[in-house]
């Protein structure tokens, strides 16, 4: 009877572990979603920067230009809002779990911070999807749509390009929850990021050593396969984000070895 309950024990823990964590992520996209999907300043991040460059790019139109939206110019501005609202939303989140004293407690919970992070990138993946329709309103009205554009590329694209984005913006995640807080801690992340996953032109337009850069990046894949490439690219995209998620894990894993052992004030 020993022997059996000796082993019972662990696997209980493990099965109410793994319960606890699964809770606990889903509690942070609620809660990601309930205290940001309808603030009107969270929506106008996600759509002004992308309009305003569909403006942009209609009023300079040369007389040759397509005017009908294409299936890479509605991903791509939607990406531009996409990366605006995932690193303003990823940065206050944060802040806000630093703020309301969460994460001791989340420290101690099942699953530690990691369930906390993951949840909170998720939401934020999932308020960016606002984007993806909005932008393709804008360019309809701007452009029109005609019957060639591909449906199935603008949302498959669309959706793993929010999730891609909000992997690659997890790193910033664990910044700020490893450092302090600085305001330039975001300088120049908006441009660079948007240069690397080509959501304005194709790849190969970049210069060659951006180019080579540009493979690292989830988004570019996804842009790829929305401009025509094959497959691989879909699959290539999804490999990375995968990895991207692997890299916030282990840092926060790593985070809070750290705060264990020297007693890292997180909250702080």
């Amino acid at each position: 009877m020993t022997g059996v309950r000796t082993d019972a024990a662990p696997a209980a823990r493990s099965r109410g572990g793994r319960t606890g964590s699964g809770a606990t992520f889903a509690r942070a996209i609620v809660d990601q979603l309930r205290m940001h999907a309808t603030s009107p300043m969270a929506i106008f991040s996600t759509l002004a920067m992308p309009c305003v460059f569909a403006f942009v790019i209609h009023a300079n139109a040369t007389s040759g230009f397509s005017h009908d939206t294409t299936g890479d110019m509605a991903v791509g501005s939607a990406g531009i809002g996409m990366l605006d609202s995932i690193i303003v939303l990823v940065l206050f989140s944060m802040l806000g779990e630093k703020q309301w004293k969460t994460l001791n407690a989340a420290l101690g919970s099942p699953g530690g911070l990691v369930p906390v992070v993951l949840g909170r990138l998720t939401g934020t993946a999932l308020q960016s999807l606002t984007a993806l329709p909005g932008t393709l309103i804008v360019l309809g009205l701007l452009f029109g749509i005609d019957g060639s554009f591909d449906w199935v590329r603008w949302l498959v694209g669309g959706v793993l390009l929010a999730f891609a984005t909000a992997s690659v913006i997890g790193l910033l995640g664990f910044a700020v929850l490893r450092f302090p807080f600085s305001a330039g801690m975001t300088n120049g992340l908006t441009g660079l990021i948007m240069a690397l996953s080509a959501l304005i032109v194709p790849q190969s337009a970049l210069p060659a050593p951006v180019r080579k850069l540009a493979l690292i990046m989830p988004q570019s894949h996804v842009m790829a396969w929305i401009r025509g490439a094959g497959p691989e690219r879909l699959l290539a995209a999804v490999l990375l984000t995968g990895f991207f998620c692997a890299l916030v894990v282990l840092a926060v894993h790593r985070l809070e070895n750290t705060v264990r052992r020297t007693a890292l004030p997180l909250e702080a």
